[in-house]
């Protein structure tokens, strides 16, 4: 029973918003004038280090917080740097970082995006694949298709949370909805990396890099995603198919890995 009751633990941060509640930090030129700004979660941190000693203590749960497998498959790290090569394609930033920031302010917002985007990587891996995979894992252990199962379920949830960025970040309603499509199909890839290095470390770093290139390249905003604009649509359909086809091919490698030794002790 008690096992069943941890969904709860999954749910809490998914029904409160402002736990994912953002500043922005500006960056300027030397005329101090505004060019961008990345946001940076404020309560998340906090909330995910008493979040995990928590669910240690209570449910005696393995989230996995070591690394026994250093071989991260060539597809999840090929999808990853095609994200962040996506992202610095699609930027409009690039002028506004290599010819009208100075050093410091790009030093900052490198520094600020990589921070930021550890503590989501580690934030959203945690509840996302820690919990709620590893919960939907214990609920189709007896099934044939106990990673599949497991992986769609938490993985679509992953993707619509991020209508958030929307409803409550003001973010453009077309980026948020191509956000949501790979976010899902990149869920997907973050489970079976976590099946198969066993590690949530591994889904934590490639979130992280991905996210970082997301935040440091669209400091002066998202692309346009209009119609017009073809770049970024083409990028956000050839990364969508990316990870769809990723997906595909790992499945074959981790479908029947054992998922016994993250988890529920």
């Amino acid at each position: 029973m008690k096992k069943k009751i941890l969904i709860v633990m999954g749910i809490i941060p998914l029904i409160f918003p402002s736990l994912t509640m953002r500043i922005s930090i500006g960056i300027l030129n030397d005329s101090r004038e505004f060019l961008g700004s990345i946001r940076f979660p404020i309560y998340e941190l906090p909330f995910i280090i008493v979040y995990i000693l928590l669910i240690k203590l209570v449910w005696q749960f393995n989230f996995g917080f070591t690394i026994k497998k250093w071989a991260i498959p060539v597809v999840a790290t090929t999808s990853m740097l095609a994200t962040v090569f996506g992202n610095i394609v699609a930027s409009k930033s690039l002028d506004t970082i290599f010819h009208q920031l100075p050093i410091g302010q790009i030093f900052v917002a490198l520094i600020v995006s990589l921070v930021s985007s550890l503590i989501i990587g580690l934030f959203e891996e945690t509840i996302f694949r820690g919990v709620i995979f590893n919960y939907f894992s214990h609920i189709f252990r007896k099934s044939n298709y106990q990673f599949l199962y497991a992986a769609l379920l938490s993985s679509l949830i992953f993707g619509l949370i991020h209508l958030d960025n929307t409803l409550y970040g003001g973010q453009n309603l077309a980026y948020t909805l191509y956000q949501v499509i790979y976010a899902a199909a990149m869920g997907f890839l973050f489970a079976a990396v976590y099946v198969k290095t066993k590690s949530i470390i591994v889904p934590i770093i490639l979130h992280a890099l991905i996210d970082w290139s997301d935040l440091f390249f669209n400091l002066s905003g998202e692309p346009d995603m209009s119609g017009a604009n073809w770049l970024p649509i083409s990028v956000t359909l050839t990364l969508t198919v990316l990870y769809i086809a990723s997906d595909i091919i790992i499945y074959r490698s981790v479908k029947n890995e054992k998922l016994d030794s993250i988890g529920f002790k």
